[in-house]
């Protein structure tokens, strides 16, 4: 009786999961979750210097980072992010709707003090859509204003994570076919400071998509979704 009782639970769940992972009668099918890394190839930093110059990546002590702040020169330097999201891209009869988006980014080295020399400033979150990095993309027209990402420095390691569900989603509603969501991350304020000054050097820099020894600190971007039919 016991081993019966056994095989019915078994089958009625099993069952039960299967129902739940088809579309209900909306046409809208079960949430899932993928988490997509930084495509190193396409992040960078760009030095705001007279004629402003790409860089993939600073090879830190602790590895390859992005660099928010600025050089010894004070020229201002932001980090941009690139992730590819054409595997979640919907076919033409559904729609993608983001549950949740969630941007995390691990801290490399902070060098000085950034964040609280001549002010306070914070690391902002913009979305943007650059394409391929180049010089002209420093003070590209954000997308949305995703908030702050970072107030404080100065620990290894530490995730700094950014809910950015609400700008995915707009840009996803304009951008039905869109294969990538990019990111510009840097100091509110980040005007040029003079050499020597108390901001020269100082900069917040995260871990890349092109590191390759911390594997587990390269930007990511989790994404909850399911796709509704049309």
């Amino acid at each position: 009786m016991r081993t019966k009782q056994t095989f019915l639970f078994i089958l009625a769940a099993t069952l039960l999961f299967l129902f739940a992972c088809g579309p209900d009668d909306d046409g809208i099918t079960v949430t899932q979750i993928k988490t997509f890394v930084s495509v190193g190839a396409n992040d960078g930093i760009i030095v705001n210097s007279p004629t402003r110059v790409v860089k993939d990546y600073f090879a830190g002590s602790q590895g390859y980072s992005i660099t928010m702040g600025w050089d010894t020169n004070g020229s201002a330097m932001r980090g941009f992010l690139s992730f590819d999201v054409s595997s979640i891209v919907p076919s033409s009869d559904k729609t993608l709707v983001i549950d949740e988006a969630r941007l995390r980014t691990y801290e490399s080295n902070t060098n000085l003090n950034p964040f609280n020399a001549k002010g306070i400033r914070v690391v902002n979150c913009y979305l943007v859509d650059y394409g391929t990095l180049d010089k002209n993309d420093y003070d590209l027209a954000p997308i949305a204003d995703c908030g702050v990402m970072a107030q404080a420095g100065n620990n290894v390691l530490e995730e700094h994570a950014l809910n950015v569900t609400q700008p995915l989603n707009a840009f996803v509603n304009d951008n039905p076919v869109g294969k990538r969501f990019q990111f510009r991350l840097q100091f509110i304020p980040d005007e040029n400071v003079a050499p020597l000054s108390t901001l020269s050097s100082a900069m917040w820099n995260i871990f890349s998509g092109d590191e390759t020894s911390k594997v587990d600190y390269r930007p990511t971007l989790e994404i909850k979704y399911h796709y509704k039919e049309k």
